[in-house]
C-alpha cells in the first residue's frame, strides 16, 4: 500500500512538472476577446474607413483595451495589422466579471481584405460597405 502511494505521489508531481514546463515554453495565454468583426466603408466620394469590433471579458473591472497599428501598410498589402494592448486596473478593483467593448476606426487609402489582431493571431475577414 505504502508503495502505490509513493508511486502516485511521484506520477503526481513528474506530470505537474512536466505540465509547468509545457506552459512556459511557448504556450501563449489563451485570449480574453472575441467576437471580433471588421467592414470598411467605401462610398464613392468619401475617404474609406475602416472598423473594428469585438469584446472582452476580464476577471475584475477596471480593464481597458485598446488596438494600435503595428506598421504602415505595404503597399499594394490587402491586410491591415493591429496590436491588442490591454491595460490592467490600477488599484484594488471590483472582483466581478466585466466585459469590455473594443472599438478601432481608421480613415484608409486602401481598401482590405483582412486585419491580422496580434498578438492573437486573429485574422478578420474585412465586410466592404458601399
Amino acid at each position: 500500500m505504502r508503495l502505490r502511494t509513493t508511486i502516485l505521489v511521484t506520477f503526481l508531481f513528474l506530470f505537474g512538472a512536466c505540465a509547468g514546463m509545457a506552459q512556459k515554453g511557448g504556450a501563449r495565454p489563451h485570449s480574453p476577446c472575441r467576437h471580433w468583426k471588421a467592414w470598411q466603408d467605401v462610398q464613392p466620394g468619401m475617404a474609406a474607413t475602416l472598423h473594428v469590433t469585438a469584446t472582452c471579458k476580464f476577471p475584475t473591472a477596471g480593464y481597458s483595451v485598446e488596438l494600435v497599428p503595428v506598421a504602415a501598410a505595404k503597399p499594394g498589402s490587402t491586410a491591415y495589422i493591429l496590436k491588442r494592448v490591454v491595460h490592467k486596473p490600477e488599484g484594488m478593483a471590483a472582483q466581478v466579471l466585466s466585459e469590455v467593448p473594443v472599438n478601432y476606426e481608421v480613415e484608409t487609402q486602401s481598401e482590405y481584405k483582412e486585419v491580422n489582431i496580434k498578438p492573437d493571431r486573429i485574422r478578420v475577414a474585412v465586410k466592404q460597405v458601399h
